[in-house]
């Protein structure tokens, strides 16, 4: 009966363990891997600061990859809080309304929670590897999957 005990005992801390290492450690920072390829930019004087708004815009869209920024356009630092490794996602769907790319499916994430700041005319750019895609146009939606999340819908044209 006692063994049985600390059987339950132990299996509850080993479980209680899992994943803490993974929570500790600092993930690389590669643009295709969801990690943000960050570029920060400081704030400077005329930096067009519009109050109230967080900002995601369409910097590049070439053959192989596009760069998004989400970008601080209020008068505080904007903290945003991720529950995994996974920072961003991304979905297009051909002119028909059929999904031909989903960025995250298949993908594992680590569960660590970390926490960044955009400060005030800050940015934070996204580069995400593109599939090959055939001519028309497309919508792609883009979403920053912080708390709180932000996304963004656009049409591309590939000819």
């Amino acid at each position: 009966m006692m063994l049985r005990v600390f059987m339950i005992l132990g299996l509850i801390f080993v479980l209680a363990a899992c994943g803490t290492e993974e929570a500790n450690k600092k993930p690389e920072a590669e643009p295709t891997n969801g990690q943000a390829n960050e570029q920060p930019k400081k704030p400077s004087e005329g930096n067009g600061i519009v109050a109230g708004q967080m900002e995601l815009n369409v910097l590049s869209f070439e053959e192989d990859k596009t760069v998004i920024e989400l970008k601080n356009q209020t008068e505080r630092p904007q903290v945003m809080e991720f529950t995994s490794g996974q920072q961003y996602d991304m979905w297009i769907r051909d002119e028909n309304g059929k999904e031909v790319f989903h960025w995250g499916e298949g993908k594992m994430f680590t569960q660590a929670i970390k926490t960044e700041t955009i400060e005030p005319g800050g940015s934070k750019a996204f580069t995400v590897a593109l599939p090959q895609l055939d001519p028309g146009t497309y919508t792609i939606r883009f979403k920053v999957t912080s708390k709180p999340p932000f996304e963004t819908t656009f049409k591309q044209t590939i000819e």
